[in-house]
């Protein structure tokens, strides 16, 4: 699958290498892309007097890490950075460690940029930022954003941010820099809060990436971690660059449960405030009617020690209010949760289980048991304000939160541990914990801890999957796609279910990140469609036991069935074939194709409110000089075409019904 990458990408990635890292070893550090301020100075202004030490490359499959060591010679400050040189792809990652190797306390370390460059472009030429929106349950969560840059008196900019302590709530931590015909692109993995500032300048745009406030002193013996820093190069040609990104997402920053990469599994969801008793039923009828489900799923609910209601949902408070009891309810569940995980691998699904870890109520067992590690409380939202959040920097705390939840996936045969991280005011709890001399570091050290206690369950469990929610798709990021997926990319889709909304997280989300996942409560080809990914999230057993028993069970079975068939195309390249668009008189559309399998997928969607019935496909990635035969889902009618002809001329697409939708699947003839 490496045909979309070519020489000049390479040459651009490997002179910027040269110009930057490399240069420190040689010719110096003026444009090393690391800076911070070292008490009343600048790193640029001081790093020439430090000793460097570049160590031999380690090789591995895919890539080389090379480490650069700078050492400051008067107070034992040390910068490691650690540099992933991509073979396959024309890609740099890094991660800075700051340690202080002295006797005593550092100056004041401020404003720590892991990414601080200047990408030359002409003053003339045209730059824009390619970004995206994060996940707010709003309607135009993860839409694609546009923001030119010019060049005139004192440069215009652009600052992207988390600002709410979740790295994509209001921006997702990806950009496209596009400068002329090239480009770079740029992920940031942080799990907090980040900042991105792009400023056009008459040679170039200055990127400059990182925490949002770092003002620290390290003691004798400490080091901290910067944010993830990964940037790509492309040439000419913009969606190529995504695609290219997809595939080193894919190749290198995936889950592999055993060993196989990361599928996102098909779910039948369930409330937790519900017994033991309700779950085995609604587990039988899944196998019963022959759901082709393959994951049994418990949300909130089924915690705590107060009466379960069994009317509650999503909407009540009570799940809210026994958050940081993680005991299974004895009421509704005498026996714990292993009879329904076994229920279920009866029954040939996984199981996955909701668990909230980093917040604690005043009423839960962690409140009463280990008050001395919880940062609060908290006054936010929609939550009350008796909640409190779990510090996970603190080495016991997160110890215990380990074995408290690998203790619950093995007793309750869990293969897919569903993390929330639901409405606190995380920056202002992280200030409230810091010193003035330790700005940052409450921050720095839960974030260590978030991914040292995920790699733990990873470690331990090495079939898991690791769902991360946050509130619905509020934690994508580089380091976060790393361990988990998505597998409820936004809550909006809980209030209400929207189709086209669906189609539009899919179209903005898929060019930044491969496999993400959302729900479907409909049992309508639109809505299906609507919500096809690589994994989803369904509830027809739960509506046949709350009085839908009418439910169109054989329709339903025959669009999951084709859900599952569609799934692999989710790996594939990724192409919009029309504009993205929010309004209910559009069309969406768009294309995952697989090269190495020769095979591909295109879908089409016509709103309710679209005047058109007809629109005439025009397909990308294909060999113009090979045939393809293409086949319709809805019809079953089959028509063969070069692949030049799909390219140039493309292919009529009707849709009768509004709203209505297209499948279409096609394949390369030997």
């Amino acid at each position: 699958m490496s045909s979309i990458i070519r020489p000049a990408d390479f040459e651009s990635a490997r002179k910027w290498l040269s110009e930057t890292f490399f240069s420190a070893a040689g010719a110096g550090l003026s444009r090393f892309p690391i800076s911070f301020r070292y008490g009343d100075r600048e790193s640029a202004a001081m790093l020439d007097g430090w000793t460097v030490r570049r160590e031999a490359a380690r090789q591995t499959e895919g890539f080389s890490v090379e480490t650069i060591l700078l050492t400051d010679p008067h107070t034992g400050l040390e910068c490691r950075c650690e540099i992933k040189i991509y073979s396959d792809f024309p890609a740099v990652e890094w991660v800075a460690y700051l340690r202080n190797a002295g006797d005593s306390d550092t100056p004041i370390i401020a404003d720590i940029l892991p990414l601080d460059v200047l990408l030359p472009v002409d003053a003339g030429a045209p730059c824009k930022v390619h970004h995206a929106r994060g996940s707010l349950a709003q309607v135009d969560d993860f839409a694609p954003l546009e923001t030119p840059l010019t060049f005139r008196q004192g440069g215009s900019s652009l600052q992207l941010a988390a600002r709410t302590g979740k790295s994509s709530t209001l921006n997702l931590p990806f950009f496209n820099l596009e400068l002329g015909g090239r480009g770079v692109i740029g992920a940031i993995g942080w799990t907090g809060g980040w900042l991105a500032n792009f400023q056009r300048q008459r040679d170039g745009v200055h990127v400059q990436a990182g925490m949002e406030r770092t003002h620290l002193t390290l003691h004798p013996g400490e080091e901290i971690r910067t944010p993830r820093i990964l940037l790509l190069f492309w040439e000419k040609d913009r969606i190529r660059g995504h695609n290219m990104l997809r595939r080193l997402i894919l190749a290198h920053h995936t889950p592999r449960p055993n060993g196989e990469l990361l599928r996102p599994p098909l779910c039948e969801g369930a409330w937790g405030a519900r017994p033991e008793a309700s779950h085995l039923a609604q587990i039988a009828w899944i196998r019963e009617n022959n759901l082709p489900a393959e994951c049994y799923w418990i949300d909130a609910g089924w915690y705590g020690d107060r009466p379960i209601e069994e009317a509650a949902d999503g909407s009540g408070s009570g799940w809210m209010k026994q958050v940081g009891s993680w005991k299974p309810n004895s009421a509704a569940y005498p026996r714990g949760m292993r009879p329904i995980g076994e229920a279920a691998q009866d029954a040939g699904m996984g199981f996955l289980l909701w668990i909230e870890p980093e917040r604690a109520h005043q009423d839960s067992e962690m409140f009463r048991t280990h008050p001395e590690w919880l940062l609060g409380p908290v006054h936010s939202g929609y939550l009350d304000t008796d909640n409190y959040m779990v510090n996970l920097g603190i080495p016991e705390a997160r110890r215990h939160i380990t074995e408290l939840i690998s203790g619950l996936i093995t007793e309750s045969r869990i293969t897919c541990y569903r993390q929330d991280f639901n409405d606190l005011r995380v920056p202002e709890l992280f200030g409230h914990a810091d010193a003035r001399d330790r700005i940052g570091m409450t921050e720095i050290r839960h974030i260590e801890g978030l991914y040292a206690f995920w790699d733990e369950l990873l470690a331990r469990h090495p079939g898991l999957i690791i769902d991360n929610c946050a509130g619905g798709g509020q934690r994508i990021d580089l380091e976060t796609i790393s361990r988990s997926v998505p597998l409820s990319r936004s809550d909006l889709q809980c209030w209400p279910f929207d189709p086209s909304s669906e189609q539009t997280q899919t179209q903005g989300l898929a060019p930044w990140v491969p496999l993400s996942c959302c729900g479907c409560v409909e049992p309508t080809a639109y809505a299906i469609r609507s919500a096809l990914g690589a994994g989803m999230s369904t509830s027809w057993s739960s509506q046949a036991f709350e009085g839908g028993a009418h439910l169109p069970i054989k329709e339903i079975r025959r669009l999951m069935t084709e859900a599952r068939a569609m799934r692999k195309y989710f790996y594939g390249d990724f192409y919009p074939l029309l504009t993205f668009s929010l309004a209910a008189d559009a069309w969406a559309a768009w294309q995952f194709d697989r090269p190495d399998l020769g095979e591909g997928m295109v879908m089409a969607f016509r709103r309710h409110e679209s005047p058109f019935s007809r629109w005439e496909a025009k397909l990308q990635g294909l060999d113009p000089e090979s045939d393809y035969d293409l086949l319709s889902w809805d019809d079953q009618s089959t028509w063969r075409m070069t692949g030049k002809q799909f390219l140039e001329e493309g292919f009529a697409v009707t849709i009768a019904a509004k709203p209505g939708s297209a499948l279409f699947t096609y394949q390369r003839v030997a």
